[in-house]
């Protein structure tokens, strides 16, 4: 920066060239900040502003400009807010005080998806929410938190933050429910105001990633059921005072037993934000254990350290039998390779089935007492599909045990 102010003033290559085709190239100087007109949304915890890269997504520029001048997005909320990684709003079912349809809303279109090969989501980046048609995106917009390269040319950028970060990363951090939305409502007015905005435009550069709470990384959900779980366990309180009345939490923790976040079970919990930050500072715990190892865990208890309970946060698995739910009986066919004794143990497994009847894992409970074999039977479970388990209306993810019967190979 230093040294380009000292040079003569003169043009410089736009760090939009190259972005689209034949785009042309913004004359603007690279040490200039210009003034352009970007959207500013005001809420409770104070105001983020964000600029509009109109020629990376103009289509959805011009939309949201128009709700915006339409007051669409006054009195809306921010309904789902997950530390390191996004903050999430503009849906107008949340303007009443029904939660349950929150993020389920569009305004009176939807847009083509203007996905860009040169546009990372880096920390401030502005993204359109979606289903999975990937042309689905209305009115719901988030602002990333870290960078996110997962969620590079999936869903269209069209702006990034200039001022209000730190507002950003407040609002996430605000005690939530079990579907992420904040106990205490964070409701926005937005309106387009004409400001100046840096030259330098983040997003077009890359950066490593930096989930922590969400993507690959994420922590697992801790299942009684499954041997390979060891449970986590409370070790210490530090000086947090005892809840006289416990409420439902749902606990993420880290490798090391460090508590990495907190959801509530109940809106009218008293004092949330006093009690997450003393779970946060305070309570310790042994890790749980996956195979052995120390992992991120993610898992229910009450604010009184007791009641340890599998995960309550929607999307986590659930027990066909704890549910209640029958299914006809599942059972893996494998192959016993010719010259080989069948063995006189079937292995155990445990299936993870996600809402759309796929297996995303394959947990071995009991042991043939041939490795290969074990293998040759959890390879022959994660092929198989499921009609998706409903819960009601809605599809969810299930865990299931299922037997494995053997067949010799036959010679050709």
């Amino acid at each position: 920066m230093n040294q380009a102010a000292r040079r003569p003033r003169r043009h410089a290559r736009s760090p939009w060239a190259g972005l689209v085709t034949g785009m042309a190239l913004l004359a603007v100087p690279a040490f200039a900040a210009t003034k352009e007109e970007v959207a500013v949304v005001h809420t409770g915890r104070g105001d983020i502003a964000f600029r509009f890269l109109e020629r990376a997504a103009p289509g959805h520029v011009a939309y949201v400009k128009e709700l915006i001048r339409r007051g669409f997005y006054d009195g809306t909320t921010f309904h789902r807010v997950i530390p390191h990684f996004v903050i999430q709003g503009g849906d107008p079912n949340s303007k009443d005080s029904d939660r349950s349809n929150d993020g389920d809303g569009e305004a009176d279109r939807r847009l083509k998806a203007e996905f860009s090969t040169a546009l990372h989501y880096r920390p401030g980046t502005v993204g359109m929410a979606r289903d999975a048609d990937p042309d689905s995106g209305s009115c719901q917009f988030f602002i990333a938190l870290e960078n996110l390269p997962r969620l590079d040319g999936k869903y269209t950028i069209f702006g990034e933050v200039i001022s209000g970060m730190e507002v950003a990363r407040t609002i996430a951090n605000q005690p939530r429910d079990l579907k992420d939305n904040p106990l205490e409502s964070i409701v926005m007015k937005v309106e387009l105001k004409t400001k100046k905005v840096p030259p330098e435009i983040l997003s077009l550069k890359e950066g490593p990633n930096g989930e922590v709470l969400t993507g690959p990384g994420k922590p697992k959900p801790w299942d009684p059921s499954d041997v390979r779980w060891k449970a986590p366990a409370l070790t210490g309180r530090g000086n947090d005072p005892v809840q006289t009345a416990a409420v439902p939490l749902d606990l993420c923790v880290d490798e090391s037993g460090a508590v990495l976040d907190v959801r509530f079970g109940r809106l009218d919990t008293p004092e949330p934000a006093k009690l997450q930050d003393q779970i946060k500072r305070n309570w310790r715990f042994s890790p749980a254990q996956l195979d052995g190892s120390p992992v991120k865990a993610r898992f229910s208890m009450d604010s009184g350290g007791t009641r340890l309970a599998p995960s309550q946060v929607p999307g986590t698995p659930v027990d066909f039998r704890s549910e209640g739910l029958t299914l006809p009986q599942v059972v893996v066919r494998a192959t016993v390779p010719e010259g080989e004794l069948t063995p006189e143990k079937e292995p155990a497994l445990r299936l993870t089935i996600d809402e759309s009847g796929h297996v995303t894992d394959v947990s071995l409970q009991a042991t043939c007492g041939d490795r290969a074999l074990d293998e040759a039977a959890m390879n022959a479970a994660k092929v198989l599909r499921f009609t998706p388990a409903h819960r009601g209306k809605d599809p969810v993810a299930v865990y299931l045990d299922i037997s494995v019967k053997w067949t010799e190979e036959s010679s050709p």
